[in-house]
C-alpha cells in the first residue's frame, strides 16, 4: 500500500501537466515524421544508451532476443519531462512538455531454455512545432503560421530463446499507428481579404517486424576468462505506412473538407550492433551503434531532400551495488548510471547534417527484491545558430518504475 501512494505522488505531476493543440517547439520536426524517439528502457535511460547488447532484469524493448535472461515477469513504465530551448542567433524560445515514454512487459515463459514473452507500447516519432512569421504575399502584409503536432507509437509483441547453446535469437511483431496535424494560416488581419487557411489531419498505419540475435562470446570462449562479454546484432524491415487525410481549406464561404486518396508512406529499414562487458563484481560497460536507411523514406513516390540516412553511437556505464556490502547506507544499495551519445540525424538542412549529442546520468532505487524506481537526467545540444540553421538544447527528466511479480506478493497485515 506504500509503495502504491508513493506512485500517485509521483505520477501526479504527469496526470495534472495540458498542452494546446499546437505548441511551439523545434523547427526541426518539421520534416519526415518528426523526431525519432529512442525510449527503451528507464534502465537504458541513464546510461545513454539504446542497450541492443545489455542483458539484466529489465525488459529491453529495442531488441527482444536480449530478454532472456529475464528472472522473473517484469512490468515497467516511463515518463519525461523535456525542456528546450531554441535560437537563431537573434531569436529564441523555451518549451517545456511531458509525456508517457513507453509501457513493458517480459514474461519468462521457461527461464532455463531463455523464453520470454515480451509485450509493449512505445513512442516511434514525435511531431511538434510552430512557426510564426510576419511576411508579405502580394505586396500585402500577412502573419503566416506553420504548425503540427502528432507522431508514431507501436504496439509490439515478441519472444526470444536461448536453447541453443550460448546463443539467443529474438522475434518481434510490431504495429504502429498515429495521427499527424499540419496547420498553415495566412492572416491578413484586414477584412478586405480572405484569410487562407488550410489544416491537413492524417491518420497513418502499418506493420513491420524486428528481428535479433546475441552471442554469449565470454562462454564460447572460456581463455577470455569474462562469461559475460556479449554482442548482439538487430534488423528492422522496412514498412508500408497507409494514410487517410483529412484536407479543411478555408473559402469565401467557409470551411471546406475533403478527403484525400491514401498514399503510402515507406517508412525505412533499420541495423543495430551491441557489445556489453561485465567488469569485476559491480562495473557494466555497454554500447551500440543504431543505423537507419532515411533516404529511402517516401510519401508515394516521392523523397525527400532533406533527409538523409541516420547513425547514433552510444557508451553507458552501470555500478550495481555491492554483493555483501560492509556497511549499509542510503546510498549503499542504489544503481548508478552515466554514458553519453552521438548522432548524426536523418536531417539535411541548408546543404548540412543536423548533428545531436549529449550526456545521460541515472540512478536506480530497489524498493524491494522485485520493484525499483529509476531517474534519469539528460542534457543534449543539436544543430548551430549559423547557416540560417536553429540550435536546440534540450534538458530531460526521466522516471520509470520496474514492478516484478505483483500478484505473488502478499500484503502484510500492517498495509492492509
Amino acid at each position: 500500500m506504500k509503495n502504491i501512494v508513493l506512485i500517485v505522488v509521483l505520477l501526479l505531476p504527469f496526470a495534472l501537466f495540458a498542452q494546446e493543440e499546437f505548441n511551439v517547439g523545434s523547427p526541426y520536426n518539421i520534416y519526415g515524421l518528426g523526431e525519432q524517439q529512442y525510449y527503451v528502457s528507464n534502465r537504458t535511460e541513464g546510461m545513454g544508451v539504446l542497450g541492443i547488447a545489455l542483458t539484466g532484469n529489465y525488459v529491453n524493448s529495442i531488441n527482444p532476443a536480449i530478454n532472456y535472461r529475464l528472472p522473473y515477469t517484469i512490468i515497467s513504465f516511463g515518463f519525461e519531462y523535456d525542456f528546450l530551448h531554441s535560437s537563431n542567433g537573434n531569436k529564441s524560445f523555451h518549451l517545456s512538455n511531458a509525456d508517457v515514454s513507453g509501457f513493458n512487459v517480459g514474461i519468462p515463459i521457461d527461464k532455463d531454455l531463455g523464453w520470454v514473452l515480451n509485450l509493449g507500447f512505445n513512442q516511434m516519432n514525435q511531431i511538434n512545432y510552430k512557426i510564426v512569421n510576419n511576411t508579405f504575399t502580394n505586396g500585402l502584409p500577412v502573419k503566416a503560421t506553420y504548425a503540427g503536432n502528432g507522431g508514431l507509437a507501436r504496439i509490439n509483441i515478441g519472444m526470444c530463446f536461448a536453447g541453443l547453446k550460448n546463443v539467443s535469437a529474438g522475434f518481434e511483431y510490431n504495429y504502429s499507428f498515429g495521427n499527424v496535424k499540419k496547420l498553415a494560416l495566412l492572416d491578413f488581419n484586414n477584412s478586405q481579404y480572405v484569410n487562407s487557411y488550410r489544416r491537413i489531419e492524417n491518420n497513418i498505419s502499418g506493420s513491420f517486424l524486428k528481428g535479433g540475435l546475441a552471442f554469449n562470446i565470454g562462454r564460447m570462449f572460456t581463455e577470455l576468462k569474462n562469461e559475460d562479454l556479449t554482442i548482439a546484432f538487430l534488423y528492422q524491415t522496412k514498412y508500408n505506412l497507409t494514410s487517410e487525410a483529412e484536407v479543411i481549406n478555408q473559402t469565401v464561404v467557409g470551411l471546406d473538407t475533403t478527403t484525400l486518396s491514401p498514399a503510402d508512406i515507406k517508412y525505412p529499414q533499420a541495423f543495430g550492433f551491441g557489445l556489453m562487458n561485465k567488469f569485476g563484481d559491480r562495473v557494466i560497460v555497454a554500447g551500440d551503434l543504431f543505423m537507419q536507411q532515411w533516404s529511402e523514406y517516401k510519401v508515394g513516390n516521392q523523397t525527400s531532400a532533406n533527409l538523409r540516412n541516420s547513425m547514433r553511437f552510444a557508451l553507458g556505464v552501470e555500478i550495481t551495488p555491492p554483493p555483501k556490502p560492509e556497511f549499509e547506507t542510503f546510498w549503499t544499495n542504489k544503481y548508478y548510471r552515466i554514458g553519453a551519445f552521438y548522432e548524426k540525424t536523418n536531417l539535411f538542412v541548408n546543404n548540412e547534417t543536423i548533428n545531436f549529442f549529449g550526456i545521460n546520468a541515472g540512478i536506480g532505487i530497489p524498493l524491494n527484491q522485485y520493484n525499483t524506481i529509476d531517474i534519469g537526467l539528460s542534457f543534449a545540444t543539436r544543430g548551430k545558430t549559423s547557416n540560417g540553421l536553429i540550435k536546440d538544447n534540450i534538458f530531460k527528466i526521466t522516471a520509470g518504475f520496474n514492478f516484478g511479480e505483483l500478484w505473488f506478493i502478499r500484503i502484510s497485515e500492517e498495509e492492509k
